[in-house]
């Protein structure tokens, strides 16, 4: 449940444009999922979270600057990538997933983590709802509180 005693959203600047997305708790897994893709592909770095864009080595000594620039690079839009993804969550979330260092395999423990449940609780929601009978209620008033207090559980 969400409270008002925090902020919900995540705001991030690009060039003269704001972009503002609900921040992530496991009940908006789909939609956070969407606006933060979105959101990765306007910094265009989504193709880290898709592996588009191969996790470069660590350069040898005796390597090339255009290579070492390469890897620089790569370690700055994967820092980019990761650092996004983690500030768009709720800290309770956010916490625990603050261990997992390469930014793909992030994103894919959130969606295997979260599709999940997403998918069991609008079963268990589905099944409460079809549960409440208007014979059981004594008006229509009582029947709609019913469906609303299942919903807000």
């Amino acid at each position: 449940m969400i409270t008002d005693d925090f902020d919900i959203t995540s705001r991030y600047r690009m060039g003269s444009t704001t972009i503002t997305i609900t921040k992530f708790h496991w009940m908006n897994y789909a939609q956070w999922a969407t606006e933060m893709a979105l959101l990765l592909e306007q910094k265009q770095v989504y193709g880290i979270i898709k592996g588009y864009d191969q996790n470069l080595e660590d350069p040898a000594a005796n390597t090339t600057a255009t290579e070492k620039a390469a890897f620089k690079d790569w370690m700055n839009r994967h820092g980019i990538t990761r650092s996004t993804i983690l500030v768009g969550m709720e800290p309770k979330i956010h916490a625990e997933y603050t261990v997992v260092k390469d930014a793909k395999t992030l994103w894919e423990k959130l969606a295997s983590a979260y599709k999940s449940k997403l998918k069991h609780n609008i079963f268990e929601i589905t099944e409460d709802l079809w549960s409440i009978n208007l014979q059981d209620c004594e008006d229509v008033n009582h029947y709609a509180s019913q469906i609303n207090r299942k919903v807000k559980d």
